[in-house]
This record gives C-alpha cells, structure tokens and sequence, in this order.
C-alpha cells in the first residue's frame, strides 16, 4: 500500500506539473477572459432571502460543484460540467426539512471527479461526506467530535486525503486529516487555544493539501491572535507569519497551496487592514495588495474572516478584497504581479471561491435583488 501511495503521488505530481506550464502561459492572457454566470436548476431566485447558487470548487477539467439553496430553504449539491450540464445531489442523512436551512453543500472536487463536503441533520450537527464520480457516498465523521459544528471538510487531493476541522466535545476546532481508507488524524498548532467560539478562540483548522500530503492550516493562539501553519507529511508543524503582521490568516479563512509548496493567504496589520501574500517553500514572503482595495480597518486584500485564496502550480493567485465602501470584489494576481478585478455584471458582491491550474476561478456574486448567482471566469483560449 506505502508503495502504491507513493506512485499515486508521484503521478498525480507529474500531470498537474503539466497542467501548471500550461497555465503558465494561459494566464499571461487575463485581461482577455470571459465570464459566463449559471443558476443551479432548482435554485430559489426570489429576491431577498439571499438565497440562489454558490459554486464553490473547480478541478482541472473545468467542473464545478457546490450548492444552491431552494425555495424550501433547504441547501443541496450540485456539479457542472464544462458543457453547462447539471447533477444535483443530496448527501445520505441529510436533513431535507422545509425551512431547516439544512441540507448538502459541497467544498472541494478533485481532478478525478471525487467530491467533499459537509451535509447537516435535523439537530444542525455537521457530517463530512466523500461522493465518488459514480455517485456513491461514503459519510464520516472525525473520532471525538462534539457539539457546535461537527465535522467539516474542506479540501481533497488527488489521492482522496481530506483535510478540514471538527469540533471537540468542548465545542473546540480542531484541524483533522482522513485518509483514502478513512482513518483520521487530528492536532491543533502550537500554542493554540483551546476554547470555543462564544469565547473568541477559534482554535485549529487546515483549508488545503497537495499531492505531496504537505497541508496548509492556520490556528489561534490564547491571546486569539491568528498564525499561518505548514504540516508537512511527517507531521512536522511549522509555524509562520507574515513579517510586521497583526494577524496572518484569519478563523475560517482557506489558504491556497499549490503542489511545489507555495501557500498564498492573507494578513492584518497592525490598523486590522488587510493585505495579501505569497509565502515561498523556503519561507520567504511577498505581499501585496489589490488595486482599489481599501486601507481602513477590515477593508483590503482579503477578509476579516471565512474567505478563500487559492495559487496554482504557474504561480496565479486568487482572492477576495474589500474597498473602501466595504463592498467586495473578486481579484487575480498573475504569476508577474499583475492584478485585475474579477466582478461578473451587476454584482454587488462577488466572492472568488476556487482556480485550477489552466486559470479558470470559480465562485459566486449577489445581484441587487438580493440573490446569490455562480460564475465561471475563463481565461483566454
């Protein structure tokens, strides 16, 4: 089993590297991109409720999922297909109760089509769930976990590792890790609080992982102070921080982490303004902030919580920033620092959620009624 895991990475490696030079020269192309946005079938789009589609992932082939909320207030998945094709899904023992808010939402889809996500029962308790292409779920949950949100995954690679976080029976989050044969490993970073949300502690949380197995997470310390963290295969934790940050990450935030290593995210300084960053796999630092981003406190590259970043085997990163009407926008850094704006029409909002590595973002925006529509931007062909 080591040997064959091991030849799983090796491949897996060998064609995203292929896919990452391509990008490469796809995403020199920004400013000649096209943005295309789709309503899931099914999908509420009464104004006012918030409700509608939000795409979440897109894996290399150009297929989305995520998920959608319905006129019954209940959330279920969704995958699209390049060719605008829809499935929609429901995770076993998700609760489908009318005005439960419950339901399936989606987080991550792999290059082989295998999808993660989190579904909700009728107490409101989190589940992870892993549905292969065939559409056979398998439904799980980390070893001690507790009351507040459950069990949530976030990220799958290639080799159909998750990683994500839990709460303990202390209502504490806790990173976690699951394996393809579906065991757990669990840890909080050092120094990590160790208390709950309505206490200000956030704990221990990873957003991504590579084929390599190398992990990008994040933790609060007990002053609630936020600190970028690195787990290598091994299990090797290796704290981090921006230099002259406040705050590097934030609770909820996903850093992007590409297969060579890089991890891009966010940081606050010391006015709570926000900025971005790329972080090198020797440890060294580039930081950078969006045109038109603003520079008073939560406003910038990046949010004061619960967003995504996302960097790609040529180096392109992907993100969310704050002007100064705190409104949000979406953004693309080209691997030569170049950055646009990514704003489908008549969006009063838009939030990037995933790239893959022909430079092709994924995410969702709000319309001045008040409902939440998915978009694809492509990169020029």
């Amino acid at each position: 089993m080591k040997n064959h895991s091991s030849l799983v990475r090796l491949c897996c490696l060998t064609v995203i590297l292929g896919f990452g030079a391509l990008a490469l020269s796809v995403s020199a192309n920004a400013q000649a991109s096209k943005i295309i946005t789709f309503d899931a079938p099914g999908a509420d789009l009464t104004p006012g409720d918030y409700n509608g589609t939000y795409s979440a992932s897109v894996n290399v082939w150009g297929v989305i999922t995520g998920s959608y909320q319905s006129s019954d207030t209940v959330f279920h998945g969704f995958i699209r297909t390049p060719d605008g094709k829809f499935t929609t899904f429901e995770a076993p023992g998700a609760d489908t109760t009318v005005g439960s808010y419950n339901g399936t939402s989606p987080s991550s889809i792999n290059a082989l089509g295998v999808i993660t996500g989190i579904f909700w029962d009728a107490n409101g308790l989190g589940h992870g769930f892993l549905r292969s292409p065939e559409g056979k779920f398998t439904t799980f949950d980390v070893p001690g976990v507790g009351g507040g949100g459950g069990t949530t995954p976030i990220a799958i690679n290639l080799e159909g590792e998750i990683v994500g976080y839990y709460t303990d029976l202390n209502s504490s989050f806790r990173a976690f890790l699951r394996t393809p044969d579906g065991r757990f490993t669990t840890w909080i970073g050092p120094g990590a609080c160790t208390g709950n949300g309505s206490e200000g502690c956030y704990g221990s949380g990873a957003s991504n992982l590579n084929a390599l197995g190398t992990i990008a997470a994040g933790y609060n310390d007990n002053n609630f102070v936020h600190h970028g963290l690195l787990r290598t295969r091994d299990g090797k934790l290796i704290p981090y921080d921006v230099p002259g940050a406040q705050s590097t990450g934030c609770p909820g935030c996903d850093s992007g982490l590409n297969q060579l290593g890089w991890i891009a995210g966010n940081y606050s300084d010391t006015n709570t303004v926000n900025h971005g960053f790329v972080r090198s796999p020797d440890g060294k630092f580039v930081t950078f902030d969006a045109p038109g981003a603003g520079t008073d406190s939560y406003e910038g590259t990046g949010c004061p919580s619960d967003c995504a970043t996302s960097i790609n085997d040529s180096g392109a990163v992907m993100g969310t920033y704050i002007d100064s009407n705190f409104v949000y926008h979406g953004y693309l850094r080209t691997p030569n620092g170049k950055i646009v704006t990514i704003d489908p029409v008549g969006s009063v909002f838009t939030w990037s959620s995933g790239m893959n590595d022909l430079g092709t973002i994924t995410g969702y925006y709000l319309d001045p009624n008040g409902v939440f529509h998915g978009f694809l931007r492509t990169p020029a062909q």
